[in-house]
């Protein structure tokens, strides 16, 4: 019942920031989709743009080339000066691009058009490679007017001797329209994806939003008292192992709730009933008649005594439950010869197995089998199970049979006596389980004995048949160090 508590109040605490889930799922979702998007356009442009101005320099070279090929054909034979003057438009008639001829110095000896730059130095990145030979391009903008431009500078060589540059630029209005128009697709198609995520991250954050609060409102109910209410567990993930860990729960408190009201029902009657012959008895020895009769006296001191004794075994009971269920049970354990205990409370009992007239034998080939244990624990364990046996036996025997195997010493307690239904021996050491036999009390002394073992790294079985007898064994791990006798 306290884990439901914990977790109801846990679910409540969370309600109010379940709007919070919601938007921390749609944010994580667009953010993460968004990036992705953002990285798809800039990757776009970027390959775009590469592509296209590798197309407009592969031209522009290609053209250079070209007029490398025309001067050294037809021309070769004249000066740069000679070629600026006379046939310069064998450069630029078939040419789309703005053609300038540069000497060896970067000096602009002309300009297809007709520039304020035709005289003067030239100074980009492209011209200042090529006064050594090869080619090199630039892209940037016209100052004049801020158009983008690419320009190509190619060495034009006389044989084995550069005599000048030609310079081709061309504008890149028509690439970056072209570019513009082609991303323009590109963002339609990211918003597309943005919108689809925007509407998945909503479904997401419901699939996850709603299960919650289902739960929320069965653990209100839960925290209620109501433990009928049952949780949706359609679902095969991590929300529906909560719905059926929540209904298993439930299931489980609604027993020990009936188990609970069983137990308080039968202890308080098992309490009653000792308490009642007690107090008569009290009122009777009261009496002066009684007093005089030693004999009625007697017999009155030892019911009461009988009873008593029957009132401290069911309080001691519930005192050790108790303790087992807050984790505050101690053990003190030591190296403990558990033959040399069982012959001890065997003597200790026999007197009340004489009196029902039980033949209650012990037996035991080994003198000492060392195990390491709580002595007062354990010798609680032989009082409630032996106890049992002459409970619930009225006529046979009752036998204590210590014995051990290799890693174990092994203690079987079997009697004659009335036995257990079928139904009820996988029940019998649950807590508050009192079966169907008159002679139960509380419900608690197999439970008890079966905790105590556990902590001793033990393990404890019943085998019954009913009206044939009842047979209950344990075993602990024996001491190592300590060979057999």
């Amino acid at each position: 019942m306290e884990i439901i508590h914990k977790i109801s109040e846990l679910l409540r605490k969370n309600y109010n920031n379940l709007f919070g889930i919601r938007t921390n799922v749609i944010l994580l979702i667009m953010l993460f989709v968004t990036s992705i998007v953002i990285v798809f356009e800039f990757f776009s442009f970027y390959i775009l743009r590469n592509y296209y101005e590798a197309t407009v320099s592969g031209y522009l070279l290609n053209q250079a080339k070209y007029d490398q090929e025309l001067f050294i054909n037809y021309l070769s034979d004249y000066s740069l000066e000679q070629i600026v003057v006379q046939d310069k438009d064998q450069f630029y008639r078939d040419n789309d691009a703005q053609v300038q001829i540069l000497d060896n110095k970067g000096i602009v000896l002309f300009d297809s058009l007709a520039s304020s730059s035709v005289g003067s130095i030239l100074k980009t990145s492209d011209v200042i490679e090529t006064l050594n030979g090869g080619y090199s391009s630039y892209t940037g903008k016209v100052l004049e007017n801020n158009e983008p431009i690419m320009s190509l500078s190619y060495a034009l060589n006389n044989g084995n001797k550069q005599i000048g540059i030609i310079r081709l630029t061309t504008s890149l209005n028509r690439l970056n329209n072209t570019i513009s128009s082609q991303m323009t697709k590109y963002y339609i198609f990211g918003i597309i994806i943005i919108l689809f995520a925007i509407i998945l991250s909503f479904i997401s954050s419901n699939q996850l939003v709603l299960p919650l609060k289902e739960l929320i409102k069965v653990s209100e109910k839960f925290a209620k008292g109501d433990y009928t209410v049952k949780a949706n567990v359609d679902r095969n993930d991590e929300v529906g192992e909560l719905a059926k860990t929540l209904n298993f729960m439930g299931e489980n408190i609604v027993k020990k709730e009936d188990l609970k009201n069983d137990f308080i029902s039968s202890v308080s009657h098992e309490l009653r009933t000792p308490m009642t012959s007690i107090k008569g008895r009290a009122i009777t020895l009261q009496s002066k008649p009684i007093q005089e009769d030693k004999e009625m006296l007697s017999q009155g001191l030892k019911i009461i005594e009988n009873e008593s004794d029957r009132l401290s075994n069911m309080v001691e009971d519930l005192l050790d439950f108790s303790r087992l269920q807050s984790s505050s049970m101690t053990y003190i354990k030591k190296n403990l010869n558990i033959v040399e205990l069982a012959q001890f409370v065997y003597n200790q009992l026999l007197p009340r197995a004489n009196n029902k007239d039980l033949n209650f034998k012990f037996e035991s080939a080994y003198k000492e089998i060392i195990v390491f244990a709580d002595e007062s624990r354990m010798k609680e364990v032989f009082i409630n199970i032996i106890d049992n046996a002459i409970k619930f036996t009225s006529e046979g025997e009752i036998v204590l049979r210590i014995e051990q195997d290799k890693d174990n010493a092994i203690v079987s307690i079997s009697d004659t006596g009335e036995g257990i239904k079928e139904d009820e021996i996988k029940l019998i050491t649950q807590k508050f389980f009192k079966g169907s036999s008159s002679h139960s009390q509380t419900g608690l002394g197999l439970s008890i004995c079966e905790e105590i073992i556990n902590a001793h790294e033990g393990s404890l079985m019943i085998e019954s048949k009913y009206t044939k007898g009842t047979k209950v064994f344990f075993s602990l791990p024996k001491v190592v160090e300590y060979e057999e006798n």
